[in-house]
């Protein structure tokens, strides 16, 4: 089953750049607390954290295939194309389910408890879009996840853990700031089919106004991050800023119309990654 055309058409269906989108954020977690690299424990990291966004995006992709399909930019994708099958889909969702299971089980076997939050909040965010404009929100709440799974991977327990919440708050605003950006792309078909999005409910510009907001917030958490745990180095002082300019850069160019700089969004985990080692390693 899986040839290489349907690899290939695995990696569209889950945008596997969306994986290392969020990655670095993990990886954050991981070593605000243990403060080493340990070789195995990355590449267990890596492993479950492509298992977890992979059945975020299978649930997302197939809850939404009705409205992919009567999407434009969208209907094209493996699934409402149907160059995917469902039954594919299922095997491909059993897959996922394991590489994000047994890897978080070796790194700790505690985690059996938690991982039932991220997959019911995987479910739940697709269906959001059709009640709510807050779903960009949610989807930056999902994400926020993501440094405290980092920080759990590695003490197996929640002790300390509210020291990193500025950072969870930081990709929530973050990530829910790009979503609203992101959703205006489909401004008229989502206004026309009543799918609720910030933009189709209050209107590009306040939208943008909303995520240059959501920008801003982030950017304090960020700063809280850095200022209140660790030495504040010059790299990481220097990444905030840069961090800054791709921000203003984002609401810039969206304000034109231009949404080619998307693709720039996820070297913004990176740089996440760079000021965390930068501070903890006093680089």
């Amino acid at each position: 089953m899986f040839n290489m055309k349907n690899t290939r058409l695995a990696f569209d269906l889950v945008t596997i750049s969306h994986t290392v989108f969020i990655l670095p954020l993990i990886l954050s977690g991981y070593l605000f607390i243990s403060k080493k690299f340990i070789i195995a424990d990355f590449l267990l990291i890596i492993i479950a954290s492509f298992g977890a966004r992979n059945l975020g995006f299978i649930f997302n992709r197939y809850i939404d295939l009705k409205i992919d399909k009567n999407n434009p930019r969208t209907k094209d994708r493996p699934l409402p194309s149907g160059k995917i099958s469902k039954n594919f889909l299922i095997f491909f969702s059993f897959i996922s389910l394991a590489l994000f299971l047994i890897p978080s089980l070796i790194l700790c076997k505690s985690t059996i408890y938690l991982i039932p939050i991220p997959l019911v909040l995987f479910f739940i965010y697709p269906f959001l879009k059709r009640f709510t404009f807050m779903c960009h929100y949610f989807l930056g709440l999902v994400l926020s996840l993501s440094p405290l799974a980092g920080y759990y991977a590695f003490q197996c327990s929640t002790t300390g853990i509210f020291e990193l919440l500025s950072l969870s708050f930081f990709t929530l605003f973050w990530v829910g700031g790009f979503d609203i950006l992101y959703a205006l792309q489909d401004y008229d078909f989502d206004t026309k089919n009543k799918i609720f999005s910030i933009p189709a409910n209050f209107g590009k510009r306040k939208a943008i106004l909303i995520s240059f907001i959501s920008f801003m917030s982030a950017i304090f958490a960020l700063c809280l991050y850095q200022v209140s745990v660790f030495d504040r180095t010059f790299i990481g002082q220097l990444v905030i800023l840069v961090i800054l300019l791709n921000f203003i850069a984002q609401i810039y160019f969206s304000n034109k119309g231009n949404f080619d700089f998307f693709k720039y969004n996820s070297y913004v985990g990176f740089l996440i990654l760079l000021l965390t080692i930068s501070d903890i390693f006093n680089i």
